[in-house]
């Protein structure tokens, strides 16, 4: 009896913990943005981006749902050359060179990852913000004064690669709209920013999770 016991105790197989994961995500982006045309009825202006390219930074925090998957909140900024066309006199040009900040706040969704090669698919979607519209010869305020905000939304492609369990560099095309209102624009006019984004990005994971099996 004592002799069975031995053997049966020494069978007896150890609980192996389930993997652990980060809970957080915080990402960190640099990338280069360049956009269309878009036309303002309210202020009879178009903001002719000329396709030029200019850089773009963006944060995203968010929370993982799964090794792969994560949602949150993304920011990005860019200060942007243009063509102002407009109108003569008051805080307007018929045509100047100006910049604009275009700022964007939204939710973010993130699938890709773990270690080693994988393909990043990206989306967002929120408010952007057209601001601080300046002409470049005086630094003289162009309208609309007060800014413009938008919806956008965007959807990116790309490749990264996983060091261990907590970060992730990859590389992502970007591609967007965002609607502006057609109030005061004629049907040759244009009300949608087309807007393009290649950016590398830093990913760092937070926290702990355990991993489902």
């Amino acid at each position: 009896m004592l002799a069975f016991a031995t053997a049966a105790d020494g069978q007896v197989r150890r609980r192996v913990p389930p993997p652990v994961e980060p809970s957080m995500w915080v990402g960190l982006s640099a990338g280069l943005f360049n956009a269309n045309d878009v036309s303002d009825g309210a202020t009879s202006s178009t903001w002719d981006f000329g396709q030029a390219s200019t850089p773009q930074y963006r944060l995203a925090v968010e929370k993982a749902i799964s090794g792969s998957i994560s949602i949150g909140a993304v920011g990005s900024y860019a200060n942007v050359p243009l063509t102002y066309i407009g109108r003569s006199g008051g805080n307007s040009c018929s045509r100047c060179a100006a910049h604009l900040d275009v700022v964007a706040l939204g939710a973010s969704f993130h699938l890709g990852g773990r270690s080693g090669f994988h393909q990043v698919l990206e989306a967002s979607a929120g408010a952007l913000q057209y601001r601080n519209l300046r002409r470049d010869s005086d630094d003289s305020r162009l309208a609309p004064l007060d800014g413009n905000v938008d919806p956008y939304f965007t959807f990116g492609y790309g490749f990264g690669y996983g060091f261990g369990r907590n970060t992730q560099v990859s590389v992502v095309q970007d591609f967007g709209l965002a609607l502006h209102e057609r109030e005061g624009l004629s049907s040759e006019q244009s009300n949608t920013l087309r807007q393009r984004t290649i950016r590398a990005n830093f990913r760092y994971g937070l926290g702990n999770r355990a991993r489902r099996r």
